[in-house]
């Protein structure tokens, strides 16, 4: 599977249990770049959700309108980059769809006021 930068996936995430073995099925962005989503057994991402109430933070992207359908979605959602995960490759499901050059442009944004970068 050919996983990028900006790529929506499904995944299966695990819950926060006590012994992390409960998982549920979530759409998340990778963000981790790609020379280490290309060499490493892990990757890095966001998880999405459609709960967009708190969609005017600035750590939280919009994903919207004709985004939607490229990102591979049924409906608007956020990306939670306050809400990042290390996941290994065997727990995605399969590629959604992608994010947009904008989008990506946003969501370096989104991911530096997240983790107070300058």
């Amino acid at each position: 599977m050919n996983l990028s930068r900006g790529n929506i996936i499904l995944c299966r995430v695990p819950l926060p249990t006590v012994e992390l073995k409960e998982y549920k099925l979530r759409p998340g962005l990778i963000v981790s770049k790609d020379l280490n989503n290309k060499r490493l057994d892990d990757l890095i991402i966001a998880i999405c959700t459609s709960n967009i109430s708190r969609s005017q933070e600035p750590t939280q992207y919009l994903i919207k309108e004709d985004e939607v359908v490229q990102a591979g979605i049924k409906v608007p959602s956020v990306v939670k980059c306050e809400s990042l995960l290390t996941i290994n490759k065997s727990m995605i499901v399969r590629v959604l769809g992608m994010l947009s050059e904008n989008g990506i442009h946003k969501i370096n944004e989104c991911l530096k006021d997240a983790l107070e970068l300058k």
